[in-house]
C-alpha cells in the first residue's frame, strides 16, 4: 500500500494482489487510527461478498468468479476486542457490467483500489448485540 497523509486523513493506493480488508486493517493499526470513514473505487478479483441474514444471525456469502470493477467502496474502520475492523461495503461491475453489491468479506486488488480515509485518533469500539449477533458500533459510551 502506497499513501500520503493528507489534513483530513490519507489517499492510499493498493496495489495488484493486495488484500483490500487485511491491508487496510494492518494499516490502521501502523498509523494508530482510532476510526475512520473509507471510500474508494478500484478493481478486484476473488471477492466474496454477502449480507447479514437476521433470522440466521449470520452473513449469507456469495463467492464472485473473475474480475470486477469497484464502483463504489464504501465504509469505516472502528475496534472490535482491540483490534481494528474494517467494515467494506461495495458495489461491483463484471464482464457483463451488470452490477452486484454488499458487505465486503475479502478481495484482491487486480488494477489497483484508489481510497481515501478521513481519521480520527479517536478509538471507536464496536460490541456484538446479544439478540442479532450483530456487531454494532458502540456509541452510547462515546463523548
Amino acid at each position: 500500500m502506497k499513501f500520503s497523509k493528507t489534513e483530513f486523513g490519507y489517499v492510499a493506493m493498493l496495489e495488484p494482489g493486495e488484500e483490500i480488508l487485511s491491508s487496510l486493517s494492518s494499516f490502521a493499526r501502523a498509523q494508530n487510527i482510532g476510526s475512520a470513514a473509507v471510500q474508494g473505487i478500484g478493481a478486484a478479483a476473488e471477492l466474496t461478498i454477502g449480507y447479514f441474514d437476521r433470522t440466521r444471525k449470520d452473513y449469507v456469502k456469495k463467492t464472485l468468479e473473475g474480475e470486477y470493477e469497484i464502483l463504489s467502496l464504501s465504509g469505516n474502520i472502528s475496534f472490535f476486542q482491540d483490534e481494528p475492523w474494517v467494515h467494506i461495503h461495495v458495489i461491483v461491475a463484471g464482464p457483463g457490467l451488470e452490477t452486484q453489491g454488499g458487505h465486503l468479506f475479502s478481495g484482491k486488488v487486480t488494477v489497483t483500489a484508489e481510497l481515501a480515509l478521513t481519521v480520527s485518533r479517536k478509538k471507536i469500539e464496536r460490541k456484538e448485540h446479544a439478540e442479532t449477533g450483530f456487531r454494532y458500533l458502540s456509541l452510547d459510551s462515546q463523548r
